[in-house]
């Protein structure tokens, strides 16, 4: 503050002295510079009155090209020069379904165990690889099949595939590798028996499906990882990871020419088809109608699902099962969330769908709740079953906001390369048609209020389904009288009354 003082006395010292005059002195009588007009404020939106949402953008997804190589892999590309990325996903059509009995979890921990050094290079090495080429790979399994990803740069497609070549023809699978994998995979395992919602999503599992299709999860449990051997791994390894029935997802900046340059080289005289078979589905080994209580002592939360068996993912009723679910609890502003979250205040959300597979699928309704809000959310939940089913069915309104909302949330999927990518390997995974998606937005404009209707009353009876229940059971037993038979199930599925 002094130096600036100091500053303007000299200046004004400075100026007299050579004859120019002054400035004002701060009490002087100058008007101020005239200010300059403004702008017309906007109007102000109305803020009592919800906002009108969009027209469904007049999208579709891009016809993709495919063709078969000499091996049996079947490409699926789809050019994208939106930036200099590609995007793979390659499909092996066996995955956890194919886990011999008593060994859940191991196409999972083989597929994990792959890039744990290949060829000539070890796991840091791999990675080390990797890095430099600034591609990401990872591997991942699920009921159907098992997903080899890689994003990479445009320009080092060529050296990527070199690498994932090794990772999939190649592996070392060493004892030690095994050894140190197989502690992670168990520890994880341990985690998930203090996870309610993994406790409670395993046990649907087992309740459902038993010891066939779709009964166990992909990942395992602690004593079925424990009994896995270095031979089992090679074996399932033999059995999976061969190229025949393999569909090659591609997605991003590449030509069509230049791709098939690159696959031949790295894949082209890989030969072999697999052997494993995958499990068939078995009738459910416990009764429906009956509730399935795992206890986690202290909880002041409990995980409730209402579930039961569905089709699979070629159900006749596909589209319109979408439409009233959207309804029924897959939208937040469905009826299911309304009534427990908005309503009674039972829980911060509550949710419905479809969950389906090649051979088989489930349709449930679940929530996370307050403990002592249990009885009431699960007879809610099986209220809100019947009335959709029968009482209220789904209105002219809802099935219009329902198709709007699914209309409208289609485009999303397809956001990015990696995202659209992944879109069209779960349609190869389940032995959809490459074009299948392109399908997808005119059936589902085509379902009827009806149809709609007649699929939700297809799943009303609430003798089909199971109720699951994973908190306190001290706590919550006594108040689940009238449910059904309750029976008691520990942290891997096992149920007794």
């Amino acid at each position: 503050m002094l130096r600036r003082t100091r500053t303007t006395l000299l200046l004004v010292a400075g100026l007299a002295a050579v004859g120019c005059p002054a400035p004002p002195a701060a009490d002087s009588t100058t008007p101020p510079p005239p200010i300059g007009t403004t702008e017309p404020e906007a109007p102000r939106p109305d803020r009592g009155k919800l906002p009108t949402p969009a027209e469904a953008a007049d999208w579709s997804l891009p016809t993709v090209a495919t063709w078969k190589m000499g091996n049996g892999m079947e490409i699926w590309h789809l050019e994208q020069r939106s930036t200099p990325l590609v995007s793979l996903r390659m499909v092996f059509p066996r995955g956890s379904a194919s886990d011999p009995p008593g060994k859940a979890g191991l196409t999972g921990l083989t597929a994990d165990m792959l890039d744990e050094g290949a060829g000539d290079r070890s796991a840091l090495e791999i990675g080390e690889a990797l890095q430099r080429l600034a591609t990401d790979y990872s591997a991942s399994p699920d009921v159907d099949g098992v997903m080899a990803t890689m994003d990479m740069l445009a320009d080092e497609v060529g050296p990527s595939l070199s690498i994932l070549s090794d990772i999939l023809r190649k592996p070392r699978l060493s004892a030690e590798e095994l050894q140190r994998r197989q502690s992670l995979w168990i520890a994880q395992a341990i985690s998930r028996e203090s996870n309610p919602g993994a406790v409670q999503a395993l046990i649907e599992r087992r309740v459902l499906y038993g010891d066939g299709y779709s009964g166990w999860s992909s990942y395992g449990t602690k004593t079925s990882l424990k009994g896995i051997r270095l031979g089992d791994v090679k074996r399932q390894y033999a059995a999976v990871f061969q190229p025949e029935g393999v569909k090659v997802v591609v997605v991003g900046a590449i030509d069509a020419p230049t791709l098939k340059k690159h696959l031949e080289a790295s894949f082209g005289d890989w030969k072999g088809k697999p052997t494993a078979k995958p499990a068939e589905v078995v009738e459910a080994p416990l009764p429906t109608k009956a509730v399935y209580l795992a206890d986690f002592p202290g909880s002041t939360q409990s995980a409730v699902s209402v579930v039961r068996r569905a089709d699979g993912v070629d159900a006749s009723d596909y589209f319109s099962s979408r439409v009233f679910n959207w309804a029924l609890g897959g939208a937040f502003s469905s009826r299911l969330n309304l009534n427990l979250r908005e309503d009674k205040g039972y829980t911060y959300g509550a949710r419905s769908g479809f969950e389906r597979h090649l051979k088989a699928g489930m349709f449930g309704l679940s929530s996370k709740v307050k403990s002592e809000t249990t009885r009431p959310s699960i007879d809610e939940m099986l209220a809100e079953i019947e009335r959709i089913g029968g009482a209220q069915p789904l209105s002219e309104t809802e099935h219009t906001e329902a198709i709007d909302g699914l209309m409208l949330g289609f485009p999303g999927r397809f956001e990015r390369l990696s995202s659209t990518a992944g879109q069209l390997a779960y349609q190869a995974q389940v032995g959809r048609d490459a074009n299948w998606l392109g399908a997808w937005p005119d059936k589902l404009r085509n379902v009827t209020l009806e149809q709609a209707r007649q699929s939700a009353k297809a799943y009303a009876d609430l003798d089909d389904y199971v109720i699951v229940v994973a908190g306190d059971a001290k706590k919550l037993e006594s108040t689940l009288d009238g449910l059904g038979p309750i029976y008691r199930c520990d942290a891997e599925g096992r149920c007794k009354k």
